[in-house]
Parts: structure tokens; C-alpha cells; sequence
């Protein structure tokens, strides 16, 4: 499973999560790398957090995470991943990924940071 974000600006960085996500594991990933990508990208305090209603993202402590680092959290309503930005690069980096011939799980790492660096700026400008 990966992490990753993007704006108008770019992307942000690629994180490569290992095991089972949990809403801890989710909130230790947003606060390496949100603030990170926010300062990257230039949006510090301007940036809308849009993630899915899966169980890790909308627990009480993400939330309240959430509340107090994350100017402002897009609700995407239920069954609705394609109102969620990201799913469209996701697909993107799925499509290009599929061009290799990938043997292993290093290999495969490897390949999704190439190919996540080579999403050209325009793209992400959905």
C-alpha cells in the first residue's frame, strides 16, 4: 500500500506503507508527511485534505488530528472514490506501473517511485 498526495503545484512524496494500515500508522504518515508536502508544494495553510470514509481515515483520533494540523478536510460522500482527486492519479500510476515486468516487491517499489516522479505537473491539475 502506498500514501501520496498532490496539488495544483506538484506532488508530494510517495510512502510506501508496510503491513496492515491502521489509524495510527495513518496519523504518524500525515504527520512525517503532510506538513512536508504542504511546505514542498507551496500550500501551507491553504490546502483541502480529501480522503476516503474508510474506518483508519475518519476514527476519533484522525479527526482530531485533523482538526488541529488540516486547514480544511473535504468530506467525499459514501461509495463516491470518484469524487476523490487522487483516485484518477492512483489510476494513473496503476496504468504506467503495468507497463513493466515486475518480479518482486522491491522491484515494484522501485518502478511506482520512478513512475510517481514522472506524473508530469500537468496532471496533477485535475
Amino acid at each position: 500500500m502506498v500514501w501520496g498526495c498532490f496539488a495544483t503545484s506538484g506532488r508530494g512524496n510517495l510512502v510506501f506503507i508496510e503491513n496492515h494500515m491502521d489509524q495510527y500508522k495513518y496519523i504518524n504518515i500525515l504527520k512525517v508527511n503532510l506538513k512536508i508536502a504542504a511546505q514542498k508544494l507551496p500550500i501551507q495553510n491553504t490546502f483541502n485534505l480529501h480522503q476516503d470514509n474508510g474506518s483508519k481515515h475518519t476514527s476519533l483520533n484522525v479527526r482530531l488530528w485533523l482538526l488541529y494540523n488540516c486547514p480544511k478536510v473535504i468530506k467525499t460522500p459514501p461509495y463516491s472514490p470518484d469524487l476523490n482527486p487522487i483516485e484518477y492519479v492512483w489510476h494513473e500510476l496503476e496504468k504506467r506501473t503495468r507497463k513493466h515486468g515486475i518480479s518482486s516487491e522491491k522491484q515494484l517499489k522501485a518502478i511506482l517511485t520512478v513512475e510517481w516522479i514522472k506524473i508530469e505537473h500537468s496532471y496533477t491539475k485535475i
